[in-house]
């Protein structure tokens, strides 16, 4: 099981390239101060809390994009560098429940299949992701007023 951990907590999750207008708005990507954070006005301080914020709505829509081999897509971070790690876990918990891994199986596998069983995971937490940054970008695109919203992401969590 230590090695199945260290492959979940290496696992970089992409998004589609055509997000990344999206994603540079609302998040801060690279580090920084926290003042410097916060002059910027994000929403959200790093990139993947916007991610996990991402994938949660996408889970609780029931929105999911694959992203298709032939995608550009892009990576930012190892889960495990994530902050607070415990919201990273609930959503590693999430995507396991979601996808088909088999978690009892897992004890008997060599590593290799471990990485290829584990790539279910990482393709759950890619398509939910991606499916939140859609039902964002398409309810922006909706109703232009909702830009400027200081609750935009609250309300997203209540729409029907």
């Amino acid at each position: 099981m230590n090695l199945l951990k260290k492959r979940l907590n290496s696992l970089k999750p992409r998004y589609l390239k055509s997000f990344e207008q999206l994603i540079s708005r609302y998040a801060q990507f690279g580090g920084g101060s926290a003042d410097d954070k916060f002059n910027k006005a994000k929403a959200f301080s790093n990139v993947y809390e916007f991610y996990v914020y991402a994938f949660f709505l996408g889970l609780a829509k029931d929105r999911a994009l694959d992203i298709a081999p032939q995608d550009e897509a892009k990576s930012f971070m190892e889960i495990e560098n994530w902050k607070p790690y415990e919201i990273a876990e609930q959503l590693l918990i999430c995507a396991i429940g979601e996808s088909d891994f088999d978690l009892n199986a897992v004890e008997n596998m060599e590593k290799d299949e471990i990485y290829k069983e584990t790539n279910k995971i990482s393709a759950t937490i890619e398509k939910y992701a991606n499916g939140g940054f859609l039902y964002i970008q398409e309810r922006l695109e909706e109703s232009q007023d909702s830009v400027e919203d200081e609750l935009i992401f609250v309300n997203f969590l209540t729409d029907d």
